[in-house]
Parts: structure tokens; sequence; C-alpha cells
């Protein structure tokens, strides 16, 4: 016990000691101020911006007397990845004012923003620091692939009411691929879509020898030709992408691979027929009737070929549609022909628009959806056949829109959009629209939401969906047009109402995403 006590007794001595030693002279603190600078905070705890929005910061400051505003500088600087500790000056001035290009935030992942003023009298250094969060700011709208140099491709983004659905404004962003990954993606983007992949939204992208999916939530490379097929090639020739109800069809060298992304990460493996799979084939997205989902016309075996389904618990071999000798034209006898463009009508009729390779002949050939007799599948039949003979400059035709809810066709020459229209027997063609001068049509589609036509009547599509077209042109930039389409049937262009988006590089490609 006395043991004890003497060691309570040589503890309280040693804390003595301590406070003592420890213990500030604040008797001469106030001999000589040193003038100092306070960052007003009052609401700006933290940071947040949109991507590719302007991050503009007006700090007050509170300077002490005698602490003149031309004695000090100013630099703001920020770590482009968050967490790491690499910092760039983004800004030398008082207030901030600087285009964010950093991909949207991680729940619970911060940059910082380090404003530091420094007093050039006496070198000191004030420094204030924020947390600042990167939202992602695009949306729906049109997803526009563009070129600089006729090698490489930059992904820029367009949103407005005419395609964004409740949205009033307007808002173009450019180079998002290259400012988000340092760099273009390698090659001409001629193709893109918008999926969805394992519940992450996604967009494919083609080339001629490259497949590559990028993240739409940060549009971040998620993959490139082998990492997105199960089966992985030593190369590849890609020629098509497209979708049915729980399908995504990709096509390439000549073969034909049906997955649904929904509930899988990637592309399985191609069917195994002897058909020769063009670039362009018809698609049926509808949700119940007619059956057959895909129709396309074999250039190599010289016949039209379908598939009633992609999944293995449906009728998933491809079939030669069979002949007609007695129809308005036979299937089996469609010779010499090569494929301009394919789609599919709202009653379910594949159509082709074939040209020969003799004669140059250009003709719209109609097969309907064909039908169903459980347990087997009734294969289409010839509906229709509209020659283009004497329509006006279809020989310079390059790009080709079939609308699916309207006997109407647009074709594109380098300056000029004709329309065939052809709800009876005899086709008539109209001029619609010529380019200003200068410039140079590059693409052509109708607008169509980035799911038509998978909606129910419940969830209406946007009052532009196929109502519109969309073009790209190139002259001393790059612009994209959004023509209006009135008159049903009739294919004309309400050039009152044309918007038109200038600033790009050489378009190549177009598409949607919601």
């Amino acid at each position: 016990m006395k043991k004890v006590q003497i060691l309570f007794y040589l503890f309280v001595l040693s804390l003595g000691a301590f406070t003592s030693a420890c213990h500030d002279d604040l008797s001469t603190l106030d001999v000589k101020k040193i003038p100092g600078v306070v960052v007003d905070t009052t609401n700006m705890v933290a940071l947040s911006v949109h991507q590719f929005n302007h991050l503009v910061v007006e700090p007050k400051l509170e300077k002490a007397n005698g602490l003149a505003e031309s004695g000090l500088s100013y630099e703001w600087r920020i770590n482009p990845v968050p967490g790491d500790t690499v910092f760039q000056t983004i800004g030398t001035e008082k207030n901030l004012d600087y285009e964010v290009r950093f991909k949207p935030s991680v729940a619970g992942k911060y940059h910082l923003l380090r404003y530091t003023i420094t007093d050039n009298t006496t070198g000191l250094k004030y420094i204030m620091i924020w947390p600042l969060t990167v939202k992602n700011n695009i949306g729906e709208g049109l997803i526009v692939a563009e070129t600089y140099d006729g090698v490489n491709t930059d992904i820029s983004h367009i949103m407005h009411p005419a395609v964004t659905a409740d949205y009033s404004g307007e808002s173009v962003k450019y180079k998002v691929y290259s400012s988000i990954n340092g760099k273009p993606l390698p090659g001409l983007i001629k193709q893109m879509r918008f999926t969805n992949v394992y519940g992450v939204d996604a967009l494919y992208g083609i080339t001629d020898k490259s497949v590559v999916r990028i993240n739409m939530l940060d549009y971040t490379l998620n993959g490139v030709n082998g990492e997105l097929f199960y089966g992985s090639s030593t190369s590849y020739r890609p020629q098509f992408l497209g979708s049915i109800v729980q399908g995504d069809i990709y096509v390439g060298d000549g073969k034909l691979t049906g997955t649904y992304l929904g509930t899988s990460k990637k592309y399985g493996l191609p069917f195994d027929f002897p058909h020769t799979v063009p670039d362009h084939i018809a698609l049926n997205g509808y949700n119940n009737y007619p059956p057959i989902r895909i129709n396309f016309y074999d250039e190599e075996n010289e016949r039209f070929v379908y598939l009633p389904s992609i999944m293995q618990f449906g009728d998933d071999d491809m079939h030669l549609v069979p002949g007609a000798p007695s129809g308005v034209f036979d299937p089996a006898a469609v010779q010499n022909k090569v494929n301009l463009a394919a789609g599919t009508n709202t009653s379910g009729d594949f159509l082709h628009l074939l040209k020969d390779k003799i004669t140059e002949e250009v003709t719209l050939f109609v097969l309907d959806g064909g039908g169903s007799e459980y347990p087997l599948t009734i294969p289409p039949k010839p509906k229709a056949k509209i020659s283009m003979a004497g329509a006006p400059e279809i020989g310079n035709a390059r790009f080709f829109v079939l609308l699916d809810n309207q006997k109407v066709m647009y074709y594109a020459t380098e300056s000029k959009v004709y329309a065939m229209l052809y709800s009876t027997g005899t086709p008539v063609f109209e001029l619609r629209y010529t380019v200003p001068a200068g410039e140079e049509i590059t693409t052509l589609q109708v607008y169509q939401q980035a799911d038509y036509p998978f909606r129910t009547e419940e969830s209406p599509y946007i009052a532009t969906n196929n109502k519109q077209l969309v073009m790209s042109t190139y002259g001393s930039e790059g612009k994209v047009y959004v023509l209006p389409m009135v008159n049903a049937g009739l294919g004309n262009i309400d050039h009152a109402n044309i918007k038109t988006f200038a600033g790009f590089g050489r378009v190549t490609a177009i598409t949607t995403q919601l």
C-alpha cells in the first residue's frame, strides 16, 4: 500500500512539471500584429457542379486592416482523380470560372478544390479546401460520332426539346469522349446503338475493324472486340447493330449473333448456318404478331432468308423464303442484287431496298411478316415490288431512310434529300430539301427514341418520335440538322422550324440515348 502511494505522488509531481513546461507565454503576442485573410465559407461547405458546366466560385474575403488587394496573389488547384495527391492549377485569379470535364463522381468520392491566397509581402499563404462533387450532366438526346483527322473518332452530345423529353433548354457538349478518356477512339465509327447491359446503360459502336462499348454513366471505355464476346476472334469485321424484343443483334463477318444483353454482359456465339448476312437486315421489334423476327437478302446465295426467333425455345433456324412464281415477285428468283437498306413497318412487313448489279436499277421489295400455325411458322410472302426507275439522281444516292409508319422513303445525294411516295401503284418522287452551298450530307436517318418500338401505350414516346429527320453535313465544320416532317404520307419538311447545331468535326454516325 505504501508503495502505491509513493508511485501516485511521483505521478502527480511529473504531471505538474509537464503542464508547467508546456504553458505558452502569451504576454508578448500582441506586440506586432500580422494582417491576415479569412475566407467567408457561409453556404460554401461543399461544392458540386454538373459535368461540362462551369464551376464558378466567387469567395468573399475578409482582409485585416493594412492588407492591400494588390499585394495578394491567387491560385486554384484541383486533383483530377478523387483521392489522389496530384493536383493541377486551374486558375490564378481571385475568382474561379472553370469548365469541369472530369467524369461524374462515384458516391463517397470527391475531388478537392484548393484555394491559396498568398501575401506577397510576407510570403504567408492562406489556404481553403472544398470537397467537389461532379454530377452527371448528360441525359437523353443525340450522340454524335465525329472525326477531326479522318482516322479517329470523338463523341459529342446534343440535348434539345426536339430530342430530349421533359427538357426546355439547349445543351451541346463537344468532344465528350476524348475529354474523359484523354484521347479519341481509333477508327471511324459507322454505327452506334444505345442499350442496357446487365442493368447498366451502355453505348456500342462499330468501325470497319472494331467493336467498342462505352459506359454511359461517365463515357469511359468499357470494352473492345474480344472483351465483348464470349467467343473471341483474331479479327473483327463489324457490319450492323440492332435489336428485337429481348434480343440484341450483332452482325459481323457475315454472321449473325443474337443475345439478350439485359441478362448477359457479352454477346454469345453466332448462328451457324450457311447464309451470308449483309450489312442491312430487317428486324421486327414489335411485341406480338407477326412472329418472324429477322429477314434479310443473302447476296452470296441470292435468296431471302428468315429467322423466326433467336431463342432456343423458339424456332431459331434460318429458312429460305420459298418461291412464289405467281406472286408480285418470286422471292426465289431475285438475283444479282446488293442491299441498300432494310426495315420493318408497323404492320410487320419486311422492306428491302435492293440494287441490281448489272442494270443498277433500284427496287423496293416488300414481304409480309409471315404467320404461325402452332407449332409451325408460316414464311413471309411477296407483297409488293416498287421500281425506282426514273427517280431523280437515284444513281447518286448515298443514304436511304425507310419510314415504318408511312409509305414514304427518303434518299439523299451529296446535297439533296428526295422523298419517294409509294402509297399508290405508281411511286412519286419529290425534292424535299437542299443543303446550303458548300455543305455535303454525311448521315441521314429518322429520329426515334432509343427504346423504340418497345414501349407500351401507358408510356408514350416524345411527340417528335418518328416525326423528324436527323441529318448531318460537312463543309467548313460539321453540322447536325433536325428536320421536322409534316403532312403524313407526303414527306414534306417544315423548313421554318428546322433546327441546326454547328461546331462539330465530320459526323460519321448519330444515335439516340435515354
